[in-house]
C-alpha cells in the first residue's frame, strides 16, 4: 500500500512538473524595447489581458529599485534558475543597478550594479545617472546586452548575471559627459547603442554606437562630427532596425554649434548596418535646442509603403517613406505645443488595428489634438489622420511612450503617476491605477503573459494582473 502511494505521488509530481513546464513553455518574451527591433511597441500575442477584461487588473506586487527608473523592463520566460523555469523581468535604476525578478512573485533573482554618475544634471531627482536603457534579450546564447552607467556594453547571463567572456566593451571612455539613455537594439551579430549627454553638458559627442559581437570591433555615426559638441541620440528606444534590410534608423538631437542642424543634427537618418549615411532629412524645426528626443518608429501599413515616424520637441512628428528619407517628410502634423519643450516619446504601432498612438504631452496649437492618448488612421493615401483622442492626463507633461496588447493600448502620465488602459478601437478609457503608484511614470509598461509592469519615480517596480 505504502509503495503505492509513493508511485501515485512520483506520478503527481511528475504531471505537476510537465504542467508547470507546458506553462512556462506557453509563455513568450518580451526581448527588448518596444518587443522588437522595428520598436513598434506591440505585442501581437497578448491574450489573458483584452479589452473586456482589462477593467479587472489589480496590483500583484511592488519590488523596490532602490532609485527612480525611465526603463522599459524586458523579461524572458523559462529561464532555468536552479533547475527550475523561471519568468524573469529584468530592470535598471539610475542608482546603477540592475535586476533580475521572479515575474510570478517579485522576489530578487540577482542583482548587479553597472555603475552611476553624480552629476551637475537635474534631470534626475539626485543628478545620479545609471542604467536607463533596456537591455536586449538574446535567448539563443541565454545572454541579454545591456550598458551601464560606467560607459560600457555588458554581455550578462540571464539565469546569474555574470559577465560572459570578453565582455564588456566600452560605448565612451567618458561616461562623466557621456551617457546611453536608449535601449540596446541587436541585429545579425551587431549591437547598437547611443550616446547624449546630461543636459547638454560638455564636452560630449552624441553618437550610434555599433560593436560586433564576435569580435567586438566598435563603430560609430557622429552626427555633428567628432569634433563638434552636440549631435546628442536621445530616443529612449536607441536606433530601430528594417529587419527586411538591416537598415538603422536614428532621429537625433541638436548640434551645439551655428546652425544647430549642423551635419546630421536634428535630422532623421537611415544608416546602414555599419553605420554608413544611406539618407537623411532635416525637416526645418521651429525654435532652439530642438532635438529627436524620441527613436523612429517603423510601421508597415496595408498597400503602403515601408513608413517611419518620428516625433520632435517642438510637437511635430514627421513621417517618411524608407529607402527615400533624403527626399524628405511625407506627412508632418503639429501634435503638441510647437513650444511644448517635452520629450514626447514614441509612438507605437499596431498590426491588428492598424492604428498609430502616440501619448501625447501638450494640445496643439491648432487644438486638434489634445493631450492624452491620440490614434492615427491611415487613409488611402497612405497619410494619417485621426482616428480618435481621449484628453487624460496634465498638459504639458513628459508621458511615456504607449504599449498596445491584447486590443488595448496602456501609458503612463509622467508626472500624472497614473497608468491609464484604453481601448485600441475606441479610444474608451478602461483601466486606471488610481492612487497605487505614488511617483511619475516616464518609462513605457511591458504587458505580457497576463501581467502588466510598469517602473516609477517612487522607485518602485509594479506587477498587475487580473
Amino acid at each position: 500500500m505504502k509503495k503505492r502511494n509513493l508511485r501515485s505521488a512520483a506520478v503527481a509530481i511528475i504531471v505537476l512538473n510537465f504542467t508547470d513546464l507546458a506553462s512556462q513553455a506557453a509563455n513568450i518574451d518580451w526581448p527588448t524595447f518596444g518587443f522588437n527591433v522595428q520598436r513598434t511597441g506591440e505585442n501581437p500575442f497578448e491574450s489573458t489581458i483584452t479589452a473586456s477584461t482589462v477593467a479587472g487588473l489589480q496590483m500583484h506586487w511592488s519590488f523596490d529599485l532602490g532609485a527612480v527608473t525611465v526603463m522599459q523592463p524586458v523579461l524572458a520566460a523559462g529561464v532555468i534558475v536552479e533547475g527550475l523555469p523561471k519568468d524573469l523581468i529584468y530592470m535598471g535604476s539610475e542608482h546603477g543597478d540592475l535586476y533580475a525578478v521572479d515575474a510570478s512573485s517579485g522576489s530578487l533573482i540577482w542583482q548587479r550594479n553597472l555603475g552611476s554618475q553624480l552629476t551637475g544634471c537635474s534631470d534626475m531627482p539626485d543628478n545620479i545617472f545609471g542604467v536607463s536603457g533596456s537591455p536586449f534579450i538574446d535567448r539563443t546564447n541565454g545572454r541579454m546586452f545591456v550598458v551601464g552607467g560606467d560607459g560600457n556594453m555588458y554581455a550578462l547571463d540571464l539565469a546569474t548575471g555574470r559577465t560572459r567572456s570578453g565582455w564588456p566593451v566600452p560605448v565612451t571612455t567618458d561616461p562623466l559627459h557621456e551617457h546611453n539613455y536608449g535601449g540596446v537594439n541587436v541585429f545579425n551579430g551587431v549591437a547598437y547603442a547611443e550616446i547624449a549627454s546630461y543636459c547638454d553638458g560638455v564636452p560630449y559627442h552624441g553618437r550610434a554606437v555599433a560593436i560586433n559581437i564576435k569580435n567586438k570591433t566598435v563603430r560609430n555615426f557622429y552626427p555633428a562630427g567628432h569634433r563638434i559638441n552636440g549631435g546628442g541620440i536621445w530616443g529612449p528606444g536607441g536606433v530601430s532596425i528594417d529587419p527586411a534590410t538591416g537598415h538603422v534608423f536614428t532621429a537625433t538631437g541638436n548640434a551645439l554649434t551655428d546652425p544647430e542642424n549642423f551635419r546630421f543634427s536634428d535630422s532623421v537618418v537611415e544608416l546602414s548596418p555599419a553605420l554608413h549615411v544611406l539618407g537623411f532629412n532635416y525637416p526645418g524645426l521651429t525654435g532652439f535646442d530642438v532635438d529627436f528626443g524620441a527613436t523612429p518608429i517603423l510601421y508597415q501599413p496595408p498597400d503602403c509603403a515601408p513608413m517611419l515616424a518620428a516625433k520632435n520637441k517642438s510637437g511635430v512628428m514627421v513621417t517618411y517613406e524608407r529607402g527615400d528619407v533624403s527626399a524628405g517628410p511625407t506627412q508632418r502634423l503639429q501634435i503638441a505645443d510647437l513650444l511644448g519643450g517635452q520629450f514626447n516619446g514614441i509612438p507605437a504601432w499596431s498590426e491588428a488595428t492598424h492604428l498609430l498612438y502616440i501619448g501625447n504631452s501638450s494640445d496643439s496649437n491648432s487644438e486638434e489634438y489634445k493631450h492624452g492618448m491620440v490614434a492615427l488612421s491611415v487613409d488611402v493615401n497612405c497619410q494619417l489622420t485621426l482616428a480618435w483622442q481621449t484628453i487624460a492626463g496634465d498638459n504639458f507633461q513628459v508621458v511615456s511612450p504607449p504599449t498596445v496588447a491584447g486590443g488595448v493600448v496602456y501609458y503612463g502620465t509622467g508626472a500624472g503617476s497614473q497608468l491609464l488602459a484604453f481601448d485600441a478601437l475606441s479610444g474608451t478609457q478602461l483601466w486606471s491605477s488610481n492612487t497605487t503608484i505614488q511617483g511619475p511614470i516616464y518609462g513605457a509598461p511591458m504587458v505580457v503573459n497576463g501581467q502588466v509592469f510598469v517602473g516609477a519615480w517612487d522607485n518602485k517596480l509594479y506587477a498587475f494582473g487580473l
